[in-house]
C-alpha cells in the first residue's frame, strides 16, 4: 500500500514538473513575441512656466497619459538657470499599489532633459508628470516624451528562463536519481547549504534594501559598469556618467568582475535594487557551499563542513559588513577566504605524495583572484597574512612539491587577474590619484573594545563612530560569543592529555588558524598601537592609513575561529564524546539567537529603501574620491557644456559613453582651446575629422580635458578614450589562463585514466 502511494506521488511530481517546464516554455515564447513587436512613444508640446521665487510641490505638467504595461523612458524636455532647482516625477492613483514604479529625476541647467525610466505593470490613461519646484532661478517646461522599452518583457523573459531551467534541473535531478540513487548525507548536505543560504539572504527578501552607509557607493559601482557595457566598452575601465557625465576611473582601481552580473540584470530590466539583492542573494549561497566544500574537505567530514559553513556565512561580521554597512566588495571578498584556508592546508598540512596534492594550486589561484578582483584592501591583510604563514613554514617551502603547488597558485591567480592588475598598475604608477595622497588618516580611535568581540545579542542603535560613545549605540562589529567560546575551549584543552597526543594536520592547521584568529583580533582593538606603527615610515603610514578601519582584520579572524571550532567538533567527534552532540546544539542555538536578534535590530533600527533607476541616486557621489586626480574640486563638477576661448565656436557637441563629438571653428590664427566636461585620465585621443590629424589635447583647470585647435580650423573633432596595447596584452594573457586551467584538468584526467 506505502509503495503504491509513493509511486502515485512520484509520477504525479514528474507530471506536475513536465507540466510546468511547458508552461514556462509558453510563457517565455510570448515574451520573446512581445520584444521582437515594435515600441511605442508619444510626444506632448506643451509650455509651463513656474514662478520665480515661488516653490511648488507636485505640479502636474501633463496628465491623462494612456499607457499600457511596460518600462518607459521620461524625458521631460525643459528650460532652466539652476541645477536641482526641479525634481520631475510620475503619479497615478489608479493603478494597483506598486504598480508604478520610479523615483524621478532632479533637472539640471546643462540637460535640458531628463531621461529616467519607470515600471508600469498595469494599463493606465491617468498617468500624471508632476514637477517639484523649489523656488530658486527659472524654470519652464517644454515637452514630454515617452518612450516604451523591451525591458518589462526582457524582465519577465529572465524570470521564466531561470524557473524553466529551475524545474529542468529538478526533472533531471528526478530521473538521475532514479537511475543513481543519491546517498542520504548527500540530501542532508544539499538541503542544509541551501537553507544557510536562504537564512542569510532573508534580509534581501524585504521590499527594498536597507540603507548601508557604503550601499550608494557600490549601487553607483553596478551603474557604472551597466553604463559602460552599454556604450560599447569590455571590460569596463572608466564609468563613463559617473561624476556627472565627467567619468571616473573607479572600474580600473576597484575591479568589477563580481559586479557584471548585476549590471547584466540592470540591462536585462530589474530594478537597480532588485539587481543589487539578487546579487547579494546569490552570493549568500555561493559562501554558504564553497564553506561546507572547503571546511569539509579540511576536517574530511560533510556535518562539520555544514556546521563551519553555518558559523561563517551566518558570522556577525559578515552578516553586518555586507546587511547593515553595504561593503559588497569587502563581503564579497570573504566567500573566496575558505578557499585559500583549503589551499593552505592542501599545501603546508598534507602529505605531498597523495593524490589531492596535485591539486592544490587550484583553490589558491581561484582564492588569491577572487580577492585580487573584489577588494584590494583584504587581498593586502591576506598577502600580510601569506607571508607570515610562509615564514612559519619556511622550511617546507623549499621542497619541491610544496614550492611547485604554491608557484602554480600565484602564477594562476596573477594570470587570472592580469587583465585588472596591468591596468591599475599603470594608472597608480603614472596617475597622480587623491588615494596616493592618503597617508595622515589614524585609524587607531577606530579600534573595537575588548568586549564588543564576543558581544551576541544586538541592537545598533544610533551608527556612531567608533570610540565617541564606547560601546553604546555602537554596530555589531565583533566576531561573536561561539566564535570566542571555540577559541577559549580550544586554548584550555592545552592542558588535556589526550589532546596533547593528537599529531594530525587538523591539530597543525587549528593551532595555526589559533594563532592567527588571536593575532587578528588583537589587530582590531583600539589598544593595538597603529599610531605608532604608522609614524614610522611614510610605506607604514601610508598602508596604515589606508586601512580606514581596524575591524577589516576581523573578516580573517571570523575565518580562522571557524576553522578552530571545526577542530573541536572534529576532535570530540572522532572520541564519541558527549560534547560532540552538546557543542553543535551550543553552535545552532548561538548561531540562530545571534542572526535573528541582529535582523530584529536592522529591523528596528535601520531604513529600508527602493531605487528603481540610476538618475534617482544622482551621478555624483564618489565616497572619498580617492581616484580623482589630485587637486580636483569635486564641488565644481556637474552635468556642463563645453566652454570654448573667445574665437571658438561650437556648433553641436554630442557625448555618448567614453565618446564625445563636436562640430567647431577657430577664427583665430593661433591655437585656441576648448574645455570640454571630462575628466582628463590617461587614454584619451582627439581626431580632427576635417584633417585626419591627432589633435593637442592637455590637462586645465580642475584637470578637465583641454583640446586646442589648430589656427583657422573648422571641421568636426572626435574625443575617445583609447585602451594601450598592453592593457590588451593582459586581457590576453587572462583569457589565456581561463582557457588553460580546463585544459590542465582534461589533461590530468587523460593521463590519469592513461595508466589506470
Amino acid at each position: 500500500m506505502l509503495f503504491n502511494r509513493i509511486r502515485t506521488l512520484s509520477l504525479y511530481t514528474k507530471n506536475s514538473f513536465r507540466l510546468i517546464v511547458l508552461l514556462l516554455s509558453l510563457l517565455c515564447a510570448f515574451c520573446v513575441w512581445r520584444i521582437a513587436m515594435p515600441c511605442e512613444s508619444q510626444q506632448m508640446d506643451k509650455y509651463y512656466y513656474f514662478e520665480s521665487g515661488v516653490p511648488t510641490s507636485d505640479t502636474v505638467v501633463f496628465d491623462h497619459i494612456a499607457l499600457r504595461p511596460g518600462v518607459y523612458e521620461i524625458r521631460l524636455q525643459y528650460e532652466t538657470d539652476t541645477d536641482l532647482g526641479g525634481l520631475c516625477n510620475l503619479r497615478d492613483n489608479s493603478v494597483f499599489t506598486g504598480g508604478l514604479r520610479t523615483n524621478g529625476e532632479h533637472l539640471y541647467s546643462a540637460l535640458h532633459q531628463t531621461s529616467y525610466r519607470a515600471w508600469l505593470y498595469e494599463s493606465t490613461e491617468e498617468l500624471e508628470v508632476v514637477v517639484s519646484y523649489g523656488g530658486e532661478g527659472n524654470l519652464t517646461v517644454t515637452g514630454l516624451t515617452v518612450v516604451e522599452t523591451n525591458l518589462l518583457w526582457t524582465r519577465l523573459l529572465t524570470i521564466f528562463l531561470f524557473w524553466g531551467l529551475a524545474a529542468l534541473a529538478l526533472l533531471t535531478f528526478y530521473y538521475y536519481q532514479q537511475q543513481y540513487p543519491i546517498a542520504e548525507n548527500r540530501r542532508k548536505v544539499f538541503f542544509f547549504c541551501t537553507l544557510i543560504g536562504f537564512i542569510a539572504s532573508i534580509p534581501y527578501l524585504h521590499d527594498g534594501v536597507i540603507s548601508g552607509a557604503d550601499l550608494t557607493y557600490h549601487l553607483q559601482r553596478i551603474e557604472g559598469v551597466k553604463d559602460g557595457l552599454l556604450s560599447g566598452q569590455f571590460p569596463v575601465r572608466l564609468e563613463p556618467r559617473w561624476v556627472f557625465d565627467h567619468g571616473y576611473a573607479n572600474g580600473i582601481f576597484y575591479c568589477n568582475t563580481l559586479l557584471y552580473f548585476p549590471a547584466l540584470l540592470r540591462m536585462l530590466g530589474f530594478t537597480v535594487t532588485e539587481s543589487y539583492c539578487i546579487y547579494c542573494i546569490v552570493l549568500n549561497f555561493a559562501t554558504a557551499w564553497i564553506a561546507w566544500f572547503c571546511f569539509g574537505r579540511i576536517f574530511e567530514d560533510d556535518t562539520i563542513g555544514l556546521l563551519c559553513s553555518g558559523l561563517y556565512t551566518l558570522s556577525v561580521f559578515r552578516i553586518y559588513k555586507l546587511v547593515i554597512t553595504g561593503a559588497v566588495g569587502e563581503g564579497s571578498a570573504y566567500t573566496f577566504f575558505p578557499l585559500i584556508a583549503y589551499g593552505l592546508y592542501l599545501v603546508f598540512a598534507t602529505d605531498p605524495h597523495a593524490k589531492r596534492y596535485k591539486k592544490a594550486w587550484l583553490p589558491l589561484a581561484i582564492g588569491y583572484a577572487g580577492l585580487i578582483q573584489t577588494h584590494v584592501l583584504t587581498c593586502e591583510i591576506t598577502a600580510f597574512l601569506t607571508i607570515l604563514i610562509c615564514l612559519i613554514f619556511i622550511k617546507k617551502i623549499f621542497r619541491l612539491p610544496v614550492f611547485l603547488e604554491l608557484l602554480k597558485g600565484a602564477l594562476a591567480a596573477l594570470g587570472l587577474s592580469m587583465w585588472y592588475l596591468i591596468p591599475f598598475l599603470d594608472y597608480y604608477l603614472t596617475q597622480n590619484v587623491h588615494i596616493k595622497n592618503i597617508s595622515a588618516r589614524t585609524i587607531q580611535d577606530r579600534g573595537l573594545l575588548l568586549p564588543q568581540l564576543a558581544f551576541q545579542f544586538w541592537r545598533s542603535g544610533l551608527n556612531t563612530p567608533q570610540g565617541d560613545n564606547g560601546m553604546q549605540y555602537s554596530h555589531p562589529v565583533g566576531v561573536g560569543l561561539i566564535p570566542i567560546l571555540g577559541l577559549l575551549v580550544f586554548a584550555a584543552m592545552a592542558f588535556c592529555d589526550a589532546y596533547r597526543n593528537v599529531k594530525n594536520s587538523q591539530k597543525k592547521t587549528a593551532c595555526t588558524a589559533a594563532a592567527f584568529g588571536t593575532l587578528l583580533l588583537l589587530m582590531s582593538l583600539n589598544c593595538f598601537p597603529w599610531d605608532k606603527i604608522q609614524n614610522l615610515h611614510p610605506v607604514s603610514a601610508s598602508l596604515v592609513s589606508s586601512l580606514q578601519f581596524p575591524n577589516r582584520f576581523l573578516g580573517w579572524g571570523t575565518a580562522c575561529l571557524v576553522i578552530v571550532c571545526g577542530f573541536l567538533l572534529w576532535y570530540w567527534k572522532g572520541r564519541r564524546s558527549a560534547l560532540f552532540p552538546m557543542s553543535i546544539l551550543v553552535l545552532v542555538i548561538g548561531i540562530a539567537t545571534s542572526y535573528i536578534f541582529l535582523m530584529d535590530s536592522v529591523d528596528r533600527e535601520q531604513e529600508y529603501f527602493d531605487l528603481y533607476n540610476q538618475e534617482s541616486m544622482g551621478f555624483g557621489y564618489i565616497s572619498g574620491a580617492e581616484y580623482l586626480i589630485e587637486g580636483t574640486d569635486q564641488t565644481q563638477l556637474t552635468f556642463a557644456d563645453p566652454k570654448p576661448e573667445e574665437n571658438v565656436t561650437i556648433f553641436s557637441y554630442q557625448k555618448k559613453g567614453l565618446h564625445a563629438e563636436l562640430e567647431c571653428m577657430n577664427t583665430a590664427n593661433y591655437t585656441s582651446y576648448i574645455e570640454l566636461p571630462i575628466l582628463l585620465y590617461k587614454g584619451y585621443r582627439a581626431i580632427g575629422k576635417t584633417t585626419n590629424t591627432s589633435l593637442v589635447i592637455d590637462d586645465s583647470e580642475n584637470h578637465k580635458l583641454r583640446l586646442w585647435l589648430p589656427a583657422d580650423y573648422e571641421g568636426n573633432v572626435s574625443i575617445d578614450f583609447v585602451e594601450p596595447l598592453h592593457w590588451r596584452f593582459g586581457e590576453l594573457i587572462s583569457l589565456l589562463t581561463i582557457a588553460g586551467l580546463p585544459a590542465a584538468a582534461a589533461v590530468r584526467r587523460y593521463r590519469r585514466k592513461k595508466h589506470a
